[in-house]
């Protein structure tokens, strides 16, 4: 049995967390519940593993293994039930990494690429940074869940070169339904539209299935690029890991050139053990984290219904992200910031970084003594 709400302290590990408080707020003496990794020590098997490694002694250049891409097709078969290539498979540092590249290799200088808002940040970052023309389709609520818009969803994807999915959804947390990325995926091939399927959380389901858009017949493979990794699973985000499968071979082959232009094709000499055990070995620890996550959620939406019923929520299906809708406030993101940071002593990401103006994204894994420490602090800003 893991002990999810034991005592933490990482103000010494140079997170960007915790670390990053006095540049990103201004302050320090604020709780940090904004960037998306988990105030929870990782699997002990990944530690013991790591131990393990360093005890070799000798930390040369690394070369990449079978059981590296394999404990991650194995996984993913387990867990949902799709057979990945293994020939398809590229490592990369991060889905970041894999993102502009692929945005490089896909479109050109001008293409149209659509995303949905809300949505993560760096998708619009990366568009408009290469120098890509940014195309939105806005989710649109109903009964108080985030559905897509699928008129015009296809009147845009169809002048578009590339469509970016985030499945499971960030910063809502939708799991998106197999109807759903059915029609998604025939409008894109009917259009002969590529899709950048982000699936970073598809391991943190909460409620419902994960269904990879890739897995919905060999046409849609065809024009999916996938990204994977194990690092939001089990809390590893520092260990420059992911994965990204690839329609072809020869498409796999130009990403890993591209990636040794700059000397980064290499998992380096931790990462691969760590994903290794994490996969084979990290299942138990997932289910017990799994169930902390939907303590924490269900205590936070408590809470904030007792407490401060101004603000909406709605329970995610995924991740361990709160989309809190603040708008009843009437008040613009920059002062919604400073009575979350002036009032509160609270950092939350903010929802214009999402395109959701009036909203802020929550994290919750965590320990149950620090939720109940960030609620307080949200109460005292807002309530």
């Amino acid at each position: 049995m893991v002990d999810f709400n034991k005592k933490i302290d990482r103000n010494k590990n140079d997170s960007r967390k915790w670390a990053g408080r006095k540049s990103y707020f201004g302050r320090e003496d604020i709780l940090p519940m904004w960037v998306a990794d988990m105030d929870i020590e990782a699997p002990n098997v990944v530690i013991e593993t790591l131990k393990n490694k360093a005890n070799q002694k000798i930390f040369g250049y690394t070369m990449e293994n079978e059981r590296y891409i394999g404990s991650l097709v194995n996984w993913v078969e387990k867990r949902h039930g799709y057979k990945l290539s293994c020939d398809k498979i590229a490592h990369s540092p991060t889905v970041v990494t894999t993102l502009n590249l692929l945005i490089k290799a896909l479109t050109d200088e001008g293409d149209k690429i659509m995303i949905q808002s809300p949505t993560y940040p760096q998708f619009v970052k990366q568009i408009k940074n290469n120098g890509r023309e940014l195309v939105v389709n806005e989710l649109l609520k109903k009964e108080g869940r985030y559905v897509i818009d699928f008129i015009d969803f296809e009147e845009k994807v169809k002048c578009s070169k590339v469509f970016i999915l985030c499945n499971p959804h960030n910063p809502s947390g939708r799991v998106w339904e197999r109807e759903e990325l059915s029609k998604i995926a025939e409008i894109c091939v009917r259009h002969g539209v590529k899709i950048i399927s982000d699936e970073i959380h598809s391991d943190l389901i909460l409620e419902g299935k994960h269904i990879s858009i890739a897995s919905l017949g060999k046409e849609v493979e065809n024009i999916v690029y996938t990204c994977l990794s194990s690092t939001k699973t089990f809390n590893l985000a520092g260990i420059q890991s992911s994965f990204v499968v690839f329609p072809t071979i020869e498409e796999k082959e130009g990403f890993i050139d591209e990636l040794s232009l700059i000397g980064v094709h290499e998992p380096n000499s931790f990462c691969m053990d760590m994903v290794i055990s994490a996969y084979n070995n990290g299942e138990e620890w997932l289910e017990e984290l799994l169930n902390h996550l939907r303590g924490n959620i269900e205590f936070a939406i408590d809470y904030i219904g007792e407490n401060i019923p101004q603000i909406r929520v709605e329970k995610p299906e995924a991740t361990y992200l709160l989309w809190l809708d603040l708008r009843e406030y009437g008040m613009d993101n920059e002062i919604l910031k400073e009575r979350l940071v002036e009032d509160g002593g609270l950092a939350l990401m903010m929802g214009g970084a999402f395109m959701g103006d009036g909203f802020a994204r929550m994290n919750i894994a965590c320990p149950r003594y620090m939720l109940e420490d960030g609620l307080e602090r949200l109460k005292k800003a807002f309530g």
